[in-house]
């Protein structure tokens, strides 16, 4: 498990402010130089050919640090057009420390150039108390990034995997009206216990963000430098927003599961392949779901309480009807949040529909339902025993020999 933890900086010595800013500099100088370059690579090991050498000669960085720089470039290629203008440097546990001065402030010693250093000092706020409880429950540092006035640390943590003993499911089905509709669901009794909905003000709060951001945009456009500051400031509060918001939803969803004895089951999707077949507005309210923060805050907080956490392939999870077992649209066209079955004539959400497919799928496929012998076993998941092999690929071999029970 990763994340990533923000260290303010106490001010720093003209010597040492002196020789940060000659490292910014010559990073900088690295990353514009290796950007000329992108023209004639088509990799990225090509552009490591192309550079890596002059670089070595004519830079005092490290080589480490030199393809950190190529790397960057290689990420950001579709959106710097002109080359880089500001930049942060990330640095491997080869080229600097933590540690405490003697006189109890913590700081890193960074190394910028062979035998070459200099100590940043973290001022103790709640950021670093924050950061420094993670250290004492097992995370160890893995990299950091150097920021304007600022450190991000990056820390990481081994969790044993918990086994899927549990006797629920929680399903969670993520979109783009209802941050998430869940499904408490109990296998066994083939029994909803509870449906819920969680995140609905984030999809009204995000749609009043972006009204307000293409109004600063438009006047930004035509040139106002107030509407640049204050659409930067705007953008700063919905990504922060987002984010806690998502955070607490996932914490909610772990203590629902923690209180019903269930493990956790998250669809997973490919947000990038839908973008390419959706129209600009549904690409619009694609871009609003921070579907991967999301899944990483409910995966981080399973862990953290000892959930098992399963992600479940999304294979008609919203068209698979749990009436009859046919397969229909996944929204009704008269009404995008209603399924309805045109089989069985059944009219249900389709938030809710789709999470209670993916808690079906969870149990399906989970270690203690793979007794797959017993015809009895996946008739019992759905009380009218419906047929679940459509929520399975033709080709998936796992279940192929099983679903032909129902």
């Amino acid at each position: 498990m990763k994340k990533t933890v923000l260290l303010n900086c106490l001010p720093l010595t003209a010597k040492k402010q002196n020789t940060l800013d000659k490292f910014f500099i010559e990073y900088l100088r690295v990353l514009n130089l290796t950007f000329t370059q992108l023209p004639n690579a088509k990799s990225s090991t090509e552009l490591h050919h192309l550079t890596y050498s002059d670089m070595r000669k004519t830079s005092f960085l490290p080589s480490d640090i030199v393809e950190e720089a190529r790397k960057d470039v290689w990420a950001k290629r579709k959106t710097i057009k002109k080359g880089f203008i500001r930049c942060s440097i990330r640095l491997n546990r080869r080229w600097f420390k933590f540690f405490m001065t003697d006189r109890g402030t913590p700081s890193f010693k960074i190394t910028y150039s062979p035998r070459k250093h200099f100590v940043i000092p973290i001022r103790i706020d709640g950021s670093y108390n924050r950061f420094k409880q993670e250290l004492k429950s097992g995370w160890n540092i893995k990299t950091i990034s150097l920021l304007n006035g600022k450190i991000a640390v990056s820390i990481e943590k081994e969790y044993l995997e918990v086994p899927d003993n549990k006797r629920n499911i929680v399903g969670v089905d993520i979109g783009s009206s209802t941050l998430a509709a869940v499904t408490v669901y109990a296998p066994r009794k083939a029994r909803v216990i509870k449906q819920l909905y969680f995140g609905r003000a984030l999809a009204n709060r995000q749609r009043k963000y972006e009204a307000r951001i293409a109004k600063l945009r438009s006047h930004a456009d035509k040139g106002s430098e107030k509407a640049k500051k204050y659409l930067k400031k705007l953008k700063h509060k919905q990504a922060n927003f987002v984010k806690t918001r998502s955070a607490q939803i996932a914490k909610e969803i772990v203590t629902l599961a923690t209180k019903y004895n269930a493990s956790i089951a998250v669809e997973k999707l490919n947000i990038r392949g839908r973008k390419h077949r959706m129209n600009k507005k549904a690409n619009r309210k694609i871009n609003h779901i921070p579907y991967a923060q999301f899944r990483e805050f409910i995966k981080s907080n399973s862990s953290k309480y000892e959930i098992p956490f399963q992600t479940v392939d999304a294979y008609h999870t919203s068209k698979w009807c749990p009436g009859c077992g046919a397969l229909n649209k996944g929204h009704s066209s008269n009404n995008y949040a209603i399924y309805k079955c045109s089989r069985c004539g059944m009219i249900v959400n389709s938030d809710r529909k789709a999470s209670l497919a993916i808690a079906i799928k969870s149990a399906l496929v989970r270690e203690s339902f793979q007794d797959f012998t017993n015809p009895k076993l996946f008739s019992q998941l759905t009380r009218a025993g419906v047929a679940v092999n459509q929520l399975f690929r033709p080709d998936d071999r796992v279940l192929s020999g099983a679903v032909h029970y129902t």
